[in-house]
């Protein structure tokens, strides 16, 4: 089942865009976070009180955060939600093409790769100042997942880069009623990248999606069994129980 849920921009017209930028600016990791958290995982892998799982987990979440340096956030299915003051024909969703670009109206094609979702409003204000002067940018990003296993819709979503991980697993219809949720995890091409305990922190914290590192493509996998039911989930994950178009508006106000 596929819920290809693209009514953002309709849904953030009551929100000043200045605000909305500001919050969802503070959601997003920055390059200096990246490398200060690279430096702590190598002190914890160089470290010998932290067993061998640990330092592995460690040296898997290194390999993956330098990728994201050097590749950057944005990938194939990705949407921008852009505004350009005073230019209509710029002020849309635009999504990311199979070459990682975006295409723009009388804009050459810009590549969005080795930019990170924080960079990428400066990244597209340089890069329209050779066509305007000046311009006044606003940039939005979603990132298209999966959410399976044990919800009540999985399927295909794209999300807010704001938005939590709980939240996402809400909005496909949050966990079954036999669902452990300390044994969901992530998956990237097949392969585990979010374990049930990091998930579970990341849920706990309520880290976003931008700051749990997951991009396009990426799998969130909610399963295994065990009662009670519902009331294992945290119910502060962000939003309530919701699906569906309403239920993806109603999020969006949350986020931004």
């Amino acid at each position: 089942m596929a819920h290809l849920l693209l009514a953002l921009s309709s849904s953030l017209g009551s929100v000043p865009a200045a605000a909305a930028q500001q919050a969802s600016s503070a959601a997003r990791v920055t390059r200096s976070q990246i490398d200060s958290a690279i430096v702590e995982a190598e002190r914890i892998v160089s470290s010998p009180g932290y067993s061998d799982r640990i330092r592995q987990i460690k040296r898997r979440e290194i390999a993956l955060l330098q990728d994201r340096l050097t590749e950057g956030d944005l990938k194939p299915g990705d949407q921008l939600i852009l505004s350009v003051q005073g230019e209509k024909d710029l002020t849309d969703t635009f999504t990311v093409s199979a070459g990682r670009f975006v295409t723009l109206p009388g804009v050459a094609d810009v590549s969005l790769r080795g930019v990170l979702r924080s960079e990428v409003g400066d990244y597209l204000a340089k890069e329209l100042r050779r066509y305007l002067k000046d311009p006044i940018v606003h940039v939005r990003t979603t990132v298209r997942l999966s959410v399976l296993g044990s919800v009540a819709k999985p399927g295909f979503y794209q999300m807010p880069s704001e938005a939590t991980i709980g939240d996402a697993v809400m909005l496909a219809g949050g966990p079954t009623g036999t669902v452990d949720p300390a044994k969901t995890r992530v998956q990237r091409g097949g392969v585990e990248i979010l374990g049930r305990e990091a998930f579970s922190a990341a849920l706990a914290a309520g880290r976003t999606l931008d700051q749990a590192n997951l991009q396009a493509g990426d799998v969130i996998l909610v399963g295994g069994s065990r009662t009670p039911s519902r009331g294992n989930w945290p119910m502060n994950v962000g939003i309530p129980l919701v699906t569906g178009l309403v239920g993806f508006i109603f999020l969006i106000r949350q986020v931004f």
